[in-house]
């Protein structure tokens, strides 16, 4: 169509088509203009401006519509006819003098015509264009006031922001936390910046010999920011006005306390307060330079924590007494915070992984878990990934979809310490350590602040035989938190990986000594002192420092460890004194003080004492404890909690001296992220099947696989046993040097051994003495 057959087209159409014209052009322009804001992260104000430009447009298209229209239906002279042209002419009418209603008309059909009409919009609209531009241009070079800061060089991107605690001016005393904590919620989104964890800061105080629980106002969050090399923080306050609320932040240089920027924002009671602080946050990351696109791409505030101003004041005061150490505590609110809001994902995670850290109620932590997986949708974008692999590696065990969750937040975050570290476990759970170690080393390069991954670092460095490297992160470590309990536990355990039983003796008893109002390690401490003296044959010890286990674990309520310790001690009747009568008695009268149905049901210890009926060579009580865990426990649960229940087969067929049938179960059953476990009973069964070929095989790469948590895992019951076999395999088949080896070792182990124990090690003593004299016979011959 030619530019003349269309304006022809619009003079000849009538009012009601070119609205309708311009009705669809409307709606073209604002979806364009919707479309653009969304994918080019245009500023908010860009679909408003359209919209007001085709507002002003709309009568300047309907005047004209109208002039055109009308000058279209006046009436054209009609042709002359041939035998008229001849004639005189006819004598012209006087033109309509000025100001008429003809010259007003000929004025407007000027001025209005449809090629100025278009025209006036392509510049209007070009002119709202090149405002556009200039303004993203301005805010991505940092110009002028809406200049981005990371643009203009006062911020670096992923800076490091400490929020510091909301001043709360109201008179409710949790609103300032929840607010802090929301803001901080919401802030954590952001991929500009990046927040400094809470714990961290309380780390920094305690460094600097301060109270670290104490609130964190302006003054002191400078001080920690100055002295962590942070540039910035954020402080906030909440004041009541009326009957609603003003809320501010301000972003402030650390070094010499200068205001960067500062927004505000109002709710007009406290119903709409999680919004405002949504609000809040996302002027603060669009100032700081963070892509539009990316902030709308966020939910809101209130969907991805709660609508519930008090279940968030509940939510917010759990993280802080959680922060403290006081679980208990935090759980509790937890609770309370969820029973407010049913859907408070983020509530749920927090308040499974607590109960996963402290090692209770597994039951609960599984409903925890699902209840955020739930309501995924509910989870801010990191929440939900992390949300996504504790559900599959903790609730279905499918460390597949874990693992794929964990990878899907890194291809976002890919400095994301907690991504790192979860995904960094499930490797190490599969044996690739190698791969396990270079996770937990990124992680700590990340954020230096979590303790945890430290001491996963060392258990997975320690499994590739790296020692060394596995001191010095341990040293590290040591100095990054001075005081923190987890370090005499993994220097314990480390030394107990080298076999140097002194050593992590003293770091277990000054470990217990500085936990000891904490019932938690007074367990976990009396379990250690007790594996330390049962791998050096020292019973008694062990059997006391398992008696005390117990009593903290019935003060607890913690029925099914006590079973559990109770069981152990058993062993050291059945399995070192031969007192197989004695230690049957034991557990029996241990399950009539606490049955099975007495015990929550996960935490009832079905695999322990199966095993225990196995070894005791009552495999009948063993197959009916398997049978009742299967029937009570649902497959899902099971293919998680994969431990003791998956070996009883073997050690049944064991003791119906099926050792090929023991071979094929144990070997079926070696799984998880332990090397070390199984190699013993795998051990046993070879010998019983007469193959002293493959149990030196299988005893010597027990021996020397590297292992943090051997110990616990195995050592403490087969150590000296495969020293003690070893020493006599090689001497059967003629290796004195490698026969006296081992009997050194396990003369050397057991040097203190109980005295019921000591005909063993005298055993060993005349052993060696032989072989060194048949060695020192050959010499002379």
């Amino acid at each position: 169509m030619t530019s003349r057959s269309l304006w022809n087209s619009l003079r000849q159409a009538g009012l009601a088509r070119v609205l309708l014209v311009y009705l669809g052009v409307s709606f073209a322009v604002l979806e364009a203009a919707d479309i653009f804001t969304d994918q080019l992260g245009l500023p908010g104000w860009v679909f408003p401006g359209a919209l007001i430009l085709l507002v002003l447009g709309l009568p300047i298209v309907v005047g004209t519509a109208l002039v055109q229209a009308r000058g279209v239906s006046r009436p054209k002279p009609s042709a002359v006819p041939p035998d008229v042209a001849d004639r005189e002419p006819l004598r012209p009418e006087p033109a309509p003098a000025a100001g008429t209603e003809s010259a007003v008309a000929m004025a407007a059909r000027r001025w209005l015509t449809w090629r100025k009409a278009i025209l006036g919009s392509v510049i209007a609209f070009a002119f709202w264009g090149l405002v556009v531009s200039a303004y993203m241009t301005m805010r991505g070079l940092g110009i002028g006031p809406v200049g981005s800061l990371v643009a203009a060089g006062v911020l670096d991107e992923r800076e490091r922001i400490i929020v510091a605690d909301f001043h709360n001016n109201t008179s409710d005393p949790l609103l300032g936390q929840a607010a802090t904590e929301a803001f901080r919620i919401d802030l954590s989104q952001s991929t500009i910046v990046t927040v400094v964890d809470p714990a961290h800061v309380s780390r920094v105080l305690v460094r600097m010999q301060g109270d670290p629980h104490q609130p964190l106002d302006r003054e002191l969050a400078r001080e920690v920011a100055i002295r962590e090399g942070i540039k910035a923080i954020v402080v906030g306050d909440i004041t009541p006005v009326g009957g609603g609320f003003v809320l501010a932040a301000e972003l402030i240089a650390a070094e010499d306390g200068r205001l960067i920027y500062g927004h505000r924002e109002t709710a007009s009671d406290s119903t709409v307060i999680i919004g405002a602080i949504d609000r809040l946050s996302k002027g603060l990351r669009e100032r700081i330079g963070e892509s539009l696109k990316t902030i709308r791409a966020n939910e809101p505030l209130d969907r991805v924590t709660t609508a519930s101003l008090e279940a968030l004041r509940k939510y917010s005061q759990a993280v802080r007494v959680i922060e403290q150490g006081d679980n208990e505590r935090g759980i509790t609110l937890l609770e309370e915070a969820v029973a407010l809001d049913t859907a408070f994902a983020m509530a749920y995670r927090k308040l499974g992984v607590s109960l996963s850290n402290i090692g209770r109620d597994p039951a609960r932590r599984r409903e925890a878990l699902s209840k955020a997986y739930e309501h995924w949708d509910r989870l801010t974008e990191r929440e939900r990934y992390l949300t996504l692999g504790s559900y599959y590696s903790m609730v279905t065990g499918e460390s597949d979809k874990a693992i794929a969750a964990y990878q899907s937040l890194l291809d976002i975050q890919p400095s994301d310490p907690w991504a790192l570290n979860n995904l960094a476990i499930l490797h190490l759970e599969a044996r690739d350590y190698r791969r396990a170690a270079l996770l937990f080393g990124r992680a700590i390069e990340f954020d230096s602040t979590g303790s945890l991954r430290y001491g996963n670092a060392v258990e997975a460095t320690a499994a590739l035989g790296n020692f060394s490297e596995a001191e010095q992160i341990l040293q590290i470590f040591a100095e990054k938190f001075p005081g923190h309990p987890d370090v005499p536990r993994v220097s314990a355990r480390l030394a107990s990986a080298r076999f140097d039983y002194a050593a992590a003796q003293a770091q277990v008893a000054a470990l217990r000594e500085a936990q000891r109002a904490s019932p938690l390690w007074q367990l976990g401490t009396s379990s250690m002192l007790a594996e330390i003296a049962e791998v050096q044959g020292r019973l008694r010890d062990a059997e006391r420092h398992m008696r005390d286990l117990m009593t903290v674990a019935e003060e607890q309520g913690q029925y099914g460890m006590y079973i559990g310790a109770a069981v152990k001690v058993a062993l050291y009747d059945a399995m070192f004194r031969g007192r197989r009568d004695r230690a049957i008695s034991a557990v029996d009268a241990a399950l009539d003080r606490y049955p099975l149905s007495s015990i929550e049901l996960l935490e009832r210890p079905y695999g322990l004492l199966a095993l225990f009926y196995a070894f005791v060579e009552q495999p009948e009580r063993a197959r009916m404890l398997l049978a009742q865990y299967e029937a009570a426990v649902d497959p899902q649960v099971r293919n998680v909690a994969r431990g003791e229940e998956d070996v009883v087969p073997g050690v049944i067929a064991l003791a119906d001296s099926r050792p090929q049938d023991a071979i094929a179960e144990f070997r079926r059953a070696d799984r998880g992220p332990c090397p070390i476990c199984l190699l013993p009973l795998l051990g046993q069964a070879y010998d019983l099947a007469e193959e002293p070929d493959s149990v030196v095989a299988i005893y010597e790469r027990y021996l020397n696989t590297p292992w943090l948590g051997r110990l616990g895992d195995a050592d403490w019951y087969a150590l000296a046993g495969i020293y003690e076999r070893l020493a006599g395999l090689y001497e059967l088949r003629g290796d004195r040097e490698r026969a006296a080896q081992h009997y050194n070792r396990f003369i050397e182990l057991w040097r203190d051994a109980d005295p019921e124990l000591q005909p063993r090690v005298q055993a060993a003593r005349r052993a060696l003495e032989r072989l060194l004299q048949e060695a020192s016979s050959d010499a002379r011959g």
